[in-house]
C-alpha cells in the first residue's frame, strides 16, 4: 500500500520541553488515522509539525514522497488543515471565508461555487451562507472551517481536535462529511482526546508525554491488553471507589451513575468479592466486559 505520511525520528524542543519525542510514522494512502491522547501530550505540535506550520527539532516528514523540511511548498500543496481553534475570519460571512480560501489555493471561482455548494448542501450550512462567520454556532464554525481545508480537494487532511466542544448533532454532523472524504480516497489524520472517536479511525496511535505508546488497530489494541476490566452494580458507588481506589492492585476506578468501572492489574477479580462483602455489596453484581480504548490507554501508561 502507498504511503501518504511518513514521519522518522519527529522530534521538537521549546527550551526544555520536549513537545514531541523521537516518533516514527507511516500512515497510508486512504487511511483514517487517529492521535489520540489527553491535553499536554504533544498532538497538536505533531499535527503543525506535519503541516509545515513548525519546523522540526530533528527528523523528517514526507508528504506523498516529498520532504516536507526540504519542499515545504510544494508538499503543503497535498494537505488540507483544520487548527484546533477557530481561525477564520468572522467579520466575512461564510461564502466570503470559502472564497477567500480557495483563492489562497488557487481554485478558479466557478470550481469552488460548485464545490461550496455542494459542501454548504451536505453540512446543512446552505442557509447561513451569507451569515458572518462570528455569528455561527460552535458546530457550525467547525464545519466552516473543514469546508475551507478541503475546498481545494487535498489529499490528505489534518484535523486537531475538530469537534471539541462541539454539540452530539453538529458532531454527528462533522463524521458524515469525513466518512464521506474518506470514501472519496482522502487520507485522514485527527488529532483527538475522546476515546470513541479514536474508534471510528481505522488505526489509532496512543500519545503520551511526546511520544507513541502504541500504534495499532482498535480491535487490536483492545486484544493485547493484559488487564481485566469489571463492572459493579452498587447504590452508593462514590463511596465505594474510593475504598477500591485504596487497592495497589487495581490500576483504574471510575464511577457511572450506579456502576463502578475497575481496571485490574492480573486476574483478580476474585480478589474484590471479600472487600465488596465488607462493605455489604453482593458479589453477584461484579461482571467481566470488554475493555476499551480508554481501559488500553491506562493499562499502558502503568506497564
Amino acid at each position: 500500500m502507498e504511503t501518504a505520511i511518513s514521519v522518522n525520528r519527529l522530534t521538537k524542543h521549546f527550551g526544555d520541553l520536549i513537545a514531541v519525542n523521537g516518533v516514527d510514522l507511516q500512515i497510508a494512502k486512504g487511511e483514517s488515522f487517529a492521535l489520540l491522547g489527553p491535553d499536554g501530550a504533544g498532538k497538536t505540535t505533531a499535527l503543525r509539525l506535519l503541516c509545515g506550520a513548525l519546523k522540526p527539532t530533528d527528523g523528517d516528514i514526507e508528504i506523498n514522497g516529498i520532504s516536507l523540511i526540504k519542499h515545504v511548498g510544494k508538499a503543503r500543496e497535498f494537505l488540507g488543515y483544520m487548527p484546533q481553534r477557530f481561525s477564520l475570519y468572522e467579520n466575512l460571512s461564510v461564502m466570503q471565508n470559502i472564497y477567500f480560501f480557495s483563492e489562497l489555493h488557487g481554485v478558479s471561482r466557478s470550481e469552488c461555487r460548485i464545490r461550496m455548494n455542494e459542501f454548504l448542501e451536505f453540512s446543512r450550512l446552505t442557509p447561513f451562507a451569507n451569515r458572518l462567520a462570528g455569528q455561527l454556532s460552535g458546530g457550525m464554525k467547525q464545519k466552516l472551517a473543514l469546508i475551507c481545508a478541503i475546498i481545494h480537494n487535498p489529499p490528505i487532511l489534518l484535523l486537531d481536535e475538530p469537534t471539541t466542544g462541539v454539540d452530539p448533532v453538529s458532531r454527528r454532523d462533522f463524521w458524515k462529511i469525513l466518512h464521506r472524504l474518506l470514501s472519496e480516497g482522502v487520507t485522514l489524520v485527527i488529532s483527538t482526546p475522546y476515546m470513541d472517536e479514536a474508534e471510528r479511525c481505522s488505526r489509532i496511535g496512543l500519545m503520551h508525554a511526546g511520544r507513541l505508546i502504541m500504534v495499532n488497530t482498535p480491535g487490536k489494541l483492545k486484544q493485547n491488553i493484559t488487564v481485566t476490566v469489571a463492572e459493579i452494580g452498587c447504590s452508593q458507588p462514590r463511596a465505594i471507589s474510593e475504598y477500591l481506589k485504596s487497592q495497589d492492585y487495581i490500576l483504574s476506578v471510575q464511577t457511572f451513575s450506579n456502576k463502578i468501572r475497575v481496571l485490574l492489574g492480573n486476574n483478580n477479580v476474585d480478589l474484590i468479592i471479600p472487600l465488596l462483602k465488607e462493605k455489604g455489596i453482593d458479589a453477584s453484581s461484579i461482571h467481566v466486559v470488554s475493555p476499551n480504548i480508554e481501559d488500553i490507554f491506562i493499562s499502558k501508561l502503568a506497564d
